[in-house]
């Protein structure tokens, strides 16, 4: 059922055949009027559509968006249980719709105002989902609906996801060739590792913040790479905040409906608050700790909520951490030599935190170089030995991703340290890693898009 296209008289005769306990009224029509801005109305129908990561396997975001403001709803139900594109009756779920905003430029232009776009923001969530299954959804409005998408869920004891780094659709100058890159790099993982759970995205979804037009259209390439597959629908789908997402203001926390938000760590645009901040999830033996890179300064936020994270799952066998910027990397940002620049910024205290947290892996984008790290601790290497496999180390590996899209590439810095690096990496070419963890094994392979060929692999073992 994956991809089938519905037109809206199908999908209204599917519901109401279905005999659902809800009737198109009202409440669930959409709005005719305009939000007051010189925006163009968004259309209707459902688009940029999501089902993101939950607290724990057992619970999904969705998240889409809609020119309509009509109360969102879910269509969702183990897929043995929909027939011919009906869902059973009580598969309904009912969530909220946020106008969005953004504000173009405000990183060159601080006092730029913030502006509604003429869209919104849907959100869905829905809870005690079975391990290990399908499932099928569609969202609307209760006139205007997408596709049935597909997805399965996860499981307590192992997991596996695809991370990539920046696929900052756009930065090129060439869209069409970041979305061709974006769709070979994803197709290629869903043929190679079938038992994928999620998508993993560390920051830099898009590119330009000086434009919203652009921006919009960097988006639905993003999450719509292959008129041909749903990919990005039919995965579970976890992201973070780059530099570029967050240099327009709140419009990055309107495209996900992430678990666990908190203030902490959140940032300010024109003293506006944007609605992001560290948020947590657990998948599996795994607690993954996401940190707002673009707020580097407030380390003592950043250290409250993995204290706060790592008390809401003692049971986790893994804890991996994620930001954008990368404190340790090869390529350009490594030059890092004054006091108030981030990377610098981040090497010299938010390691510290990765050292009293006992945190096994530190996931980063934002150079696109690929660089992993030896074991540190301290600022300094554990050990210095070549091994792509270690057994109870000490200290946190820094794993930095190269572009999963192929729109920017930066090369080996020359004129810095490099004595943190295990292993480097550039061929100017698309690429993934694909992670697996169980109870007693991390294992992080990354691989070459275009040809398939293996770049990097390294393995933790717990015993």
């Amino acid at each position: 059922m994956k991809s089938l296209k519905m037109t809206k008289n199908v999908m209204l005769s599917m519901l109401c055949g279905a005999g659902l306990l809800f009737s198109v009224n009202a409440q669930n029509a959409p709005v005719t009027q305009t939000p007051s801005v010189v925006r163009s109305p968004a259309p209707v129908q459902p688009y940029n559509v999501t089902v993101g990561v939950g607290s724990n396997i057992s619970e999904v975001r969705f998240n889409w968006i809609s020119g309509s403001s009509a109360a969102p709803l879910v269509q969702l139900a183990e897929t043995k249980k929909v027939q011919k594109n009906r869902f059973p009756a009580n598969s309904t779920y009912t969530g909220i719709s946020v106008p969005v905003i953004a504000t173009e430029g405000v990183q060159d232009n601080p006092d730029n105002a913030e502006t509604a776009t003429g869209e919104y923001a849907c959100r869905v969530t829905a809870e005690n989902l079975k391990a290990d299954t399908s499932y099928s959804y569609c969202v609307g409005d209760g006139r205007n609906w997408s596709s049935v998408y597909t997805f399965t869920t996860g499981n307590e004891n192992s997991i596996s996801f695809a991370a990539f780094g920046d696929p900052q659709m756009g930065a090129s100058g060439d869209l069409e060739h970041d979305r061709a890159g974006w769709q070979k790099t994803i197709g290629e993982v869903i043929k190679n590792h079938h038992d994928v759970n999620f998508l993993f995205s560390l920051g830099d979804q898009v590119n330009d913040y000086d434009s919203l037009a652009k921006q919009q259209a960097e988006y639905k390439v993003f999450l719509n790479p292959d008129k041909a597959h749903d990919y990005l629908q039919d995965y579970q789908l976890a992201v973070l905040e780059g530099n570029h997402d967050h240099q327009m203001g709140k419009y990055y926390s309107y495209h996900y409906n992430l678990p666990n938000v908190t203030d902490l760590g959140q940032t300010v645009n024109n003293k506006a608050l944007n609605n992001d901040g560290d948020y947590w999830f657990s998948y599996g033996p795994v607690l993954f700790i996401i940190l707002e890179g673009n707020n580097f300064y407030d380390t003592a936020a950043h250290e409250q909520f993995m204290e706060d994270a790592i008390a809401a799952d003692k049971n986790a066998k893994w804890k991996i951490v994620a930001f954008h910027q990368a404190p340790y990397s090869e390529a350009n940002h490594a030059t890092a030599d004054k006091p108030d620049d981030d990377v610098l910024f981040m090497r010299q205290n938010w390691t510290k935190l990765m050292d009293a947290y006992h945190i096994d892996v530190v996931l980063n984008g934002h150079d696109h170089y690929y660089t992993r790290t030896w074991q540190m601790r301290n600022g300094m290497p554990v050990d210095t030995t070549q091994t792509d496999a270690v057994t109870n180390p000490e200290g946190t590996v820094y794993i930095t991703l190269d572009s999963g899209t192929g729109s920017k590439y930066y090369k080996y810095n020359t004129g810095s340290d490099h004595s943190f690096s295990a292993a480097g990496w550039q061929n100017n070419v698309p690429t993934y890693s694909y992670v697996t963890v169980s109870g007693s094994q991390f294992r992080i392979t990354t691989y070459e898009t275009d040809s398939g060929a293996v770049i990097d692999t390294y393995t933790i073992n717990k015993k």
